[in-house]
């Protein structure tokens, strides 16, 4: 598992975590795929509502929904599940194509007070693809 160089600020996070709710579909190691509301949105992960048939430390696939007026986009990430509560999981993004970390950028950017400290967590390392998989 690849790691990330930023320092863990006081609240034990890495990121900033922004307001953020939207639809999501979990895909299992097995293909059993299930919807659920995420929010909790940083850089590093977010935190997805309901019950799944998973364990902590399994890879999924994550399909985060965003619609527009006039488009609906689905954005694909590959997380693991960091923990487990009665009310949801804790996801951390290992990998994701350009796209998809590009539209967290700027979702974060536009949903946070601070825009210029968190465009400094840009700056920090972010798993490739082939260190992701290690």
């Amino acid at each position: 598992m690849a790691e990330f160089t930023t320092q863990v600020s006081p609240d034990n996070r890495r990121f900033t975590r922004v307001v953020f709710s939207r639809t999501a579909k979990l895909i299992s190691r097995t293909g059993i795929q299930e919807e659920g509301r995420a929010h909790n949105l940083s850089l590093g992960g977010l935190f997805l509502d309901g019950k799944y048939d998973v364990d902590c430390g399994d890879f999924c696939k994550l399909e985060l929904h965003e619609t527009g007026r006039h488009s609906c986009l689905i954005l694909h990430f590959r997380v693991r599940v960091v923990r487990i509560e009665s009310d949801g999981l804790a996801l951390e993004f290992v990998d994701m194509p350009t796209d998809s970390y590009k539209f967290l950028q700027t979702m974060i950017l536009y949903s946070t007070d601070d825009p210029l400290g968190v465009s400094l967590e840009f700056l920090e390392d972010f798993p490739s693809p082939s260190r992701a998989a290690q």
